[in-house]
């Protein structure tokens, strides 16, 4: 009987552990037998793959506010702001490289501002990140004078439309974000100190980590990560449009609670941030197919975040 009950516990560990990726398997299974051959079509996964990258990269940057026990709002605006410093860089005929940099330096430079009122102000990130969503999409909408960007080089525009070995372009930046960010946020001391920090900020201020900074420092990241899914987005699109990426936050916000992070701080994993990613894209994908009305979509994923978000509460209370 004891090692029935330790096999069952084991099981229960495992499957809560790896919750998304079961949700994934489930998902994919259920289109499968719902649309069949018009889901599982080549074409039609890497469409969802290669939409769910943007929204991706920017869920793995949120994971690190998330995980110390805050919150970033401003990721929409964020991007919106990014896309259009990537699309002037790109008419000035910069190099791809260039474009790059100059994206995440504006994406970093939010968070700076955002993690300076969080970490050294103690501004609710709520509030700071509510205000940053204002302020960043009002400076895209004066800057270009609320048109949109277009006439891009077609070495750019590849980006967000070509593939490599059959994958997207945009799918490998998202998955080489995924590897940097794993390696940044599980297996460095500053990654460390964020789980640390989620978990008890007391406990890791008296352990002698500094809580201040790494908070800072988890908003910046964050800004720098959509920064690089803005350039992502503006390929794509090929155009900067200052009105783009409204709600990604919270579609953002939702893979990483669909992947199993806390709200409350102190856990999460990126692989399973990444099956969150692709849930919610899998989600929309047949939502869609399914012809689903686009409002009662939207209904449907503010549904699935809050109940991601009860039932943490309710495990974090067992």
């Amino acid at each position: 009987m004891k090692s029935q009950s330790a096999a069952s516990r084991r099981l229960q560990s495992i499957v809560k552990e790896h919750s998304a990726f079961f949700i994934l398997l489930a998902l994919i299974l259920a289109m499968s037998l719902l649309r069949g051959d018009a889901f599982l079509k080549t074409t039609n996964l890497v469409n969802i793959v290669r939409q769910q990258s943007v929204i991706g990269i920017i869920a793995l940057g949120i994971m690190f506010p998330i995980v110390s026990g805050g919150t970033d709002l401003s990721g929409g605006s964020v991007v919106a702001l990014c896309s259009v410093f990537a699309a002037l860089s790109v008419k000035a005929e910069l190099p791809i490289p260039v474009v790059f940099v100059i994206a995440t330096a504006i994406g970093a430079l939010t968070g700076v501002i955002n993690g300076f009122f969080i970490a050294y102000g103690n501004v609710p990130p709520f509030i700071a990140t509510l205000g940053m969503m204002s302020i960043a999409r009002g400076a895209a909408l004066l800057i270009t004078d609320s048109k949109n960007i277009n006439g891009f080089y077609s070495s750019f525009e590849r980006i967000g439309k070509d593939s490599f070995l059959g994958v997207p372009i945009a799918a490998w930046i998202f998955f080489l974000m995924a590897v940097l960010i794993y390696i940044l946020l599980e297996r460095t001391k500053y990654g460390t100190s964020i789980y640390a920090i989620g978990g008890n900020a007391t406990a890791a201020r008296v352990s002698g980590i500094n809580v201040a900074f790494c908070k800072f420092m988890a908003y910046v990241t964050a800004g720098a990560c959509t920064g690089i899914a803005a350039v992502v987005l503006t390929s794509r699109m090929r155009s900067g449009n200052p009105s783009v990426g409204v709600a990604y936050e919270m579609d953002a916000i939702t893979c990483v609670i669909l992947g199993g992070a806390s709200f409350s701080g102190g856990s999460g994993k990126v692989i399973n941030t990444v099956f969150g990613a692709l849930i919610l894209g899998i989600l929309v994908n047949g939502m869609t197919m399914l012809r689903i009305d686009s409002n009662l979509q939207n209904v449907v994923k503010g549904a699935v975040i809050v109940i991601a978000v009860f039932l943490d509460s309710r495990k974090r209370t067992e």
